[in-house]
């Protein structure tokens, strides 16, 4: 496994994100998982990045922000307040994943999911006989989800439990995936002291 996905989150106090109902919504229907989750800003949004194999500051981020489009661009991450959780994985996996969100490319928000139980929202067996033929609709924790199921990370039932929100996102992949803390920025020549 030479290669990596990270995981980026941005926790509900994080400067990145406007001080809006749809945020403050978000932080209060996340899922808590420990007593220490409770003292802590639940993760509200969720996106992967594919560092390149030469830059780790620079790559590709995917994923989806509220009434917007799948997205899949170059992206350089600088700032402070992002979270970053690297999975180790093969080109293979990498290759998967990456191929999934592009054939997502576009698609658009999942507005049902979003506001509605799981139940009202587009069933898991539905998800799973269609989204390597059909571009779906999706939010942020779904679509991470669902790609790193299709990079073989994730199993079925891991990717349906981590689907449901981001806080439940960031939990499922650190107790199902061998995760560690990453930077998600080139480090080379920077003058660090401890």
């Amino acid at each position: 496994m030479s290669r990596k996905i990270v995981v980026c989150y941005l926790r509900a106090d994080s400067a990145v994100l406007e001080d809006h109902v749809l945020n403050r919504m978000a932080a209060y229907m996340a899922p808590r998982y420990a007593a220490e989750d409770r003292d802590t800003h639940p993760i509200v949004h969720v996106e992967l990045f594919f560092p390149n194999k030469t830059d780790d500051g620079n790559g590709l981020s995917a994923g989806i922000c509220y009434g917007g489009q799948v997205f899949m661009y170059p992206k350089r991450f600088s700032r402070s307040n992002w979270e970053f959780h690297s999975i180790p994985a093969t080109e293979v996996q990498v290759t998967r994943t990456k191929d999934f969100l592009d054939k997502q490319r576009g698609s658009g928000f999942n507005y049902r999911g979003f506001f509605t139980p799981r139940a009202c929202g587009v069933p898991h067996s539905d998800r799973l006989h269609k989204m390597n033929t059909h571009r779906m609709n999706w939010y942020c924790s779904e679509l991470t989800a669902y790609a790193l199921l299709q990079g073989g990370l994730l199993s079925s039932e891991n990717a349906y439990e981590a689907s449901a929100h981001p806080n439940a996102t960031y939990f499922s992949i650190e107790n199902n995936c061998s995760t560690f803390v990453d930077c998600a920025r080139n480090l080379k020549g920077a003058t660090l002291s401890l």
